[in-house]
């Protein structure tokens, strides 16, 4: 099987994955194209782009604690040479000029992925590899973000932040460039005057999709070369490397994935929840309490387990919450909600796997818990996390 048939085949399953997980309904179309085969095409990232529509409509925007999709995306990242499918070069020069990037002039720079990695062959990861070459490029655009201002503290290894720039008006693949101390990680609220640049239009569109699945942690990068005196298009190169997982250096803090848990005693109370996830996919709670630093609720993107127990059956849903305070607003639908005067804050929950009812003999609680737990403000031991954990995913395959 050729090289590009391989990635698309991985793309293939990496979709099929995801849509099978979080429940969204997705039909591969068979593929009839006869020839080279580049990896990707118009149909790939269309099946790609409605997908994760179909998986923000259900409140999911960032599945990237996966670690089996974490593997799958790895391995299709780490195919070696055209990592990055590159448009028809005779194409690029008939085409009429693209809409510059945020004012960029008449040049288009040449993003590659070189034909020879920096250090051997990109499928072959040796013990003393901590990173793999991913691509390689110029940044665009630096002429309208003050470069001269910074030019001498820049120097090759600085290292720089990927920032996916959803709101651009003229490229709906934009890549932000930014120095690492620029940037705090959320690029909703990233102030995009302090950019050095763009990735160039003509290479961004797998990378803004790997942004948008939320594996923005995967990647590293850093300045290859500094030239000053040159047309602006040309002063900044940039080197883009995926990071080993096995890597010893700079590994993350581990990240609690414990689950939390709320307890519903009163079974009105959970038929209004069943109604709302219903109708809507998503449903909002006002939690806190005094002190605050005192409590641990969850942050964007934890996963909670709602729970109702009739004496006979446990009946659960797992929710992940995808927004919090002014971030809710959009959801409510009484604004004021977010300005009472009281200790709370609203959080706003999406469905992921549910609802499930198991028998008692499934599953056994402590006796404390089932009277009742308003909200989610501890997380649940790691043995009973995993034993939730393992029923849903055996529902959501079953």
């Amino acid at each position: 099987m050729s090289k590009g048939k391989e990635k698309c085949e991985i793309l293939k399953a990496i979709r099929t994955y995801v849509a099978d997980k979080y429940g969204v309904e997705y039909s591969p179309t068979e593929c009839t194209h006869e020839g080279e085969c580049r990896g990707t095409c118009p149909k790939c990232d269309a099946e790609l782009a409605e997908l994760q529509k179909r998986l923000e409509a259900k409140g999911i925007y960032d599945i990237s604690e996966d670690a089996k999709l974490s593997d799958l995306v790895r391995n299709y990242l780490n195919q070696d040479n055209n990592s990055v499918p590159m448009p028809d070069e005779d194409f690029e020069r008939t085409e009429d000029l693209p809409i510059p990037l945020q004012g960029d002039i008449a040049v288009v720079e040449e993003g590659q992925v070189p034909d020879q990695p920096l250090e051997g062959d990109m499928s072959i990861t040796t013990p003393h590899e901590d990173k793999k070459l991913f691509m390689e490029c110029s940044i665009a655009g630096i002429s309208f973000h003050d470069i001269d201002d910074i030019w001498n503290e820049l120097q090759v290894g600085t290292k720089l932040a990927l920032v996916r720039h959803k709101d651009n008006a003229y490229d709906k693949n934009a890549v932000a460039v930014a120095l690492v101390g620029d940037y705090d990680g959320n690029p909703a609220d990233f102030d995009f005057d302090f950019i050095l640049g763009y990735i160039p239009r003509k290479c961004n569109e797998a990378l803004a999709a790997m942004l948008d699945m939320g594996w923005q942690d995967m990647f590293e990068t850093e300045i290859c070369e500094l030239k000053e005196h040159v047309p602006y298009s040309d002063r900044i190169h940039i080197s883009i490397y995926i990071k080993n997982k096995k890597s010893g250096h700079d590994e993350p803090e581990m990240k609690d994935n414990r689950l939390r848990m709320v307890v519903i005693t009163e079974e009105d109370k959970w038929r209004h929840l069943s109604e709302q996830l219903w109708q809507k996919g998503y449903t909002y709670f006002r939690w806190g309490g005094f002190p605050p630093w005192e409590l641990d609720l969850p942050s964007k993107g934890d996963k909670v387990v709602f729970l109702y127990h009739d004496g006979e059956r446990y009946f659960m849903y797992l929710m992940q919450t995808i927004a919090i305070g002014e971030q809710s607003i959009p959801f409510l639908e009484d604004v004021n909600e977010l300005y009472q005067v009281d200790d709370c804050t609203v959080y706003v929950l999406s469905n992921v796997v549910g609802p499930i009812d198991i028998e008692n003999n499934e599953l056994k609680l402590p006796r404390e818990l089932l009277k009742g737990k308003r909200q989610p403000d501890e997380r649940v031991s790691q043995s009973l996390s995993d034993k939730l954990m393992n029923i849903f995913i055996g529902h959501q395959y079953s």
